[in-house]
């Protein structure tokens, strides 16, 4: 039975696989299984797969359906056999200590381990890494050299990095709990991000970089500067949800749901003009939901018209934070 199990789900990523295989296969430590979930890629990423399995036995392939990415990785979870899970997306890379790293780090049996990301970018053909919002040091220092769990961190929940690829998880501690991701286009991360952190007995923290996130390519869904899609209003939906099962605190419970909340405006604001009314729509409807289940909340007194600029609205959320209604 391998020690760690790694989830790579793979949509048509034929140019960045390669480079992601081989950083998984040159890991230091070696006792891996890597489950590639082939999501009904339509260029030549299968072939790859295949090839490399033929070199490397601790490579599995699993050929599926295109479902997404959250689909991809539930794939895979039902083929795990290793006491941690990690998930390394197709187009990224790791650094070749990372499992060793991760389990250094698990010594006490913690249900997470958590390690930061060099951002990166491609420009004009080149590869560009650079320390950026998931670089290990934008976790408070505090939470850095202890064990730490859902208790201690509070309000600082949103200071860690809300990526499934940026921690390794005991495996027993996500089917226990059935902690999974959101059947959505963009931010399947989010849920699974809040329910792990609120479920955590025990989180410990890599002081390194340990992968190599990219950040803007051809085709990515984060290169594309319009949104196309609702998720982030989906999000807010499914994570009180979340909250209402788990018997969060009504004070905690609104922290977590304004941070959801604004981003859902921003998003927004960046709309693409074909599902802009449809956006809008849905926040509104949003915000009179949590204005009923919470009416004191600032949400309450928001100003919100359609096609609002993005500076305006920061400035209307900023106001009805502090002093009411601004228009």
């Amino acid at each position: 039975m391998p020690k760690v199990s790694i989830i790579v789900p793979v949509y048509n990523v034929e140019k960045y696989l390669p480079k992601c295989l081989d950083s998984l296969l040159e890991q230091t430590f070696s006792d891996i299984e890597i489950i590639c979930v082939n999501d009904g890629s339509t260029d030549g990423s299968g072939e790859i797969l295949k090839l490399y399995a033929q070199r490397d036995s601790r490579i599995k392939i699993v050929t599926k359906e295109n479902g997404g990415l959250f689909s991809a990785r539930h794939e895979g979870m039902l083929y795990v056999k290793g006491e941690y899970i990690l998930f390394v997306d197709s187009d990224d890379w790791v650094k070749e200590n990372l499992v060793q790293e991760c389990l250094d780090a698990a010594k006490n049996l913690p249900d997470m381990i958590i390690f930061g990301a060099y951002s990166v970018r491609e420009k004009k053909g080149k590869i560009i890494a650079k320390r950026g919002g998931y670089d290990y040091s934008k976790i408070p220092a505090k939470y850095r050299h202890k064990t730490f769990n859902k208790t201690d961190f509070k309000k600082d929940i949103f200071k860690f990095p809300p990526t499934a690829w940026s921690k390794m998880y005991r495996t027993e501690f996500i089917k226990n709990n059935n902690i999974r991701f959101q059947e959505i286009k963009n931010g399947e991360d989010q849920l699974f991000f809040i329910h792990s952190m609120l479920l955590a007995d025990k989180i410990n923290v890599v002081n390194d970089n340990l992968y190599y996130y990219i950040k803007s390519r051809a085709g990515a869904i984060t290169a594309v500067n319009k949104k196309t899609s609702l998720s982030p209003v989906d999000n807010v939906y499914a994570i009180e949800n979340l909250l209402d099962e788990l018997d969060i605190d009504e004070e905690y419970r609104v922290f977590i749901l304004g941070k959801y909340f604004k981003k859902s405006l921003s998003w927004y604001t960046k709309s693409s003009d074909d599902i802009s009314a449809a956006f809008y729509n849905a926040i509104t409807v949003l915000r009179e939901y949590l204005t009923e289940r919470y009416p004191k909340c600032w949400w309450s007194r928001l100003y919100l018209k359609e096609r609002i600029s993005y500076w305006n609205l920061k400035w209307n959320i900023l106001t009805a934070q502090m002093f009411g209604v601004s228009k």
